[in-house]
């Protein structure tokens, strides 16, 4: 089975649309803050597009989104940058990612904190920053300048693995 979370009146072929409004594209009607209703280890992939942003429990949609997927499952989260005004200009949203943000969810990571008991364990293939004017990406020291400037970059794409 193949998963999106939030799709809303988005249809994407061969995905199985979860969403909290009743619309005639939402396969499943669920409060994905309360959980994703479905069993564990259903799940080959999942696209999140513009929803983990919306709810208000980070750890708990990811450690859901782990336990539904099987090991290996692909997982592709698309959220707005921490710096960008698109981040902060919807009152809707609640939670905020940087390109560090998916280390808390990697037991394999380095840095991460020794007191994180948390229950997923992803691995992060790929990072895609989605940039606010075409051909940014080919400026000289453009990760400068999505360092100290704001509206650099408008989503990040988080591409994961799930670890079990």
């Amino acid at each position: 089975m193949k998963l999106l979370l939030g799709g809303g009146s988005k249809h994407k072929d061969g995905f199985t649309n979860i969403d909290i409004l009743p619309l005639k594209e939402v396969d499943i009607v669920a409060n994905l803050a309360e959980g994703i209703p479905l069993d564990d280890n259903s799940v080959d992939e999942v696209l999140a597009e513009n929803i983990l942003e919306h709810l208000p429990d980070t750890v708990f949609i990811m450690e859901e989104i782990w336990r539904v997927c099987k090991p290996t499952a692909k997982v592709v989260i698309k959220v707005p940058y921490f710096k960008s005004t698109a981040a902060f200009k919807d009152p809707t949203h609640i939670k905020f990612f940087t390109e560090r943000t998916m280390e808390y969810f990697d037991r394999n990571f380095v840095g991460r904190l020794p007191d994180n008991n948390y229950k997923c364990n992803f691995k992060t293939d790929k990072i895609i920053f989605n940039y606010y004017t075409r051909g940014t990406k080919y400026i000289p020291f453009v990760f400068l300048m999505r360092r100290f400037f704001w509206d650099i970059v408008k989503t990040i794409v988080f591409e994961l693995t799930v670890i079990k």
